[in-house]
């Protein structure tokens, strides 16, 4: 059970008008800095997104992560694993192409 959903329980079930409002401060709370993380994590995602599309845009044909990491002048990109960059890739959306060619993906902008 989540804090949130136990504050909601406890509210719930008391007639105390005071911890009725206790519980509901604490939800406020909880949910702002839930949201706040989310949108940090958000922005160092974007980030990191947009340095691996631009490492994609340096290259001239379509590359594997494996290609990319070893061709790539932007060191931090140099460290992404290849889950990281999978994930990446699907934040950017359409702005990144995949294609397979012999069962090996490859990477280029739109």
């Amino acid at each position: 059970m989540t804090k949130k959903e136990m504050f909601t329980l406890i509210a719930n079930e008391t007639s105390n008008e005071e911890i009725k409002a206790f519980c509901a401060h604490e939800i406020e709370i909880l949910s702002k800095k839930r949201s706040s993380v989310n949108s940090k994590k958000r922005a160092e995602t974007a980030e990191r997104a947009e340095k691996l599309y631009n490492a994609l845009a340096e290259m001239d044909k379509p590359v594997t992560f494996k290609e990319l990491k070893n061709l790539c002048s932007d060191e931090e990109v140099k460290a992404y694993s290849p889950q990281r960059m999978s994930a990446l890739v699907r934040f950017l959306g359409d702005r990144v192409v995949k294609e397979y060619i012999k069962k090996d993906a490859y990477f280029t902008v739109a």
